[in-house]
């Protein structure tokens, strides 16, 4: 049971990662460039100071980090508060087991409500609803089919989470 919940997990974290990268429909690039490779701007010069070669230690971040124990404070999941625990009860009652899935459920329903919020595509919410709705049924927490449970998510993401 437990490699199904990790299995969720991992597949909400995968496909949340390939929408980041699709981005939110805003192309403007802000910050400085770090790269000496670029042109000068129009009218400048070229920049004066040097940048030591990747071949030349630096002495900054020379070592790997070390590996992280297990047991080690960090990220322990979505913060469940009035409004997750609003949408984890909806989705219970529309016939979808959330007890051992609040994690990724909750994290999934946030995703829904920023590509929501931020203007993104009607397709990105269904892939990330879809992609849930399908480890949920594989996974036996519901009776439901697919397209009703991806359904069921996204009115339960809107109608709960989203601001």
């Amino acid at each position: 049971m437990r490699a199904r919940v990790t299995g969720l997990g991992a597949a909400l974290i995968v496909t949340g990662g390939m929408l980041a990268a699709c981005g939110g429909g805003d192309s403007t690039v802000s910050g400085v460039p770090d790269s000496e490779t670029l042109a000068p701007p129009p009218g400048g010069s070229a920049p004066t100071s040097s940048r030591v070669p990747a071949s030349e230690d630096s002495g900054r971040f020379t070592e790997a980090p070390a590996p992280v124990a297990s047991d080690a404070s960090g990220f322990d999941g979505p913060a469940v508060g009035a409004r997750e625990r609003g949408y984890l009860e909806t989705l219970d009652r529309e016939g979808i087991e959330t007890g051992e899935l609040q994690d990724p459920l909750v994290a999934a329903g946030n995703t829904i409500c920023r590509i929501r919020t931020t203007g993104g595509a009607a397709e990105e919410t269904t892939t990330i609803a879809d992609a849930v709705a399908g480890q949920i049924v594989a996974g036996g927490y519901t009776d439901l089919e697919v397209d009703q449970v991806s359904r069921i998510v996204v009115d339960a993401s809107a109608g709960q989470l989203c601001p």
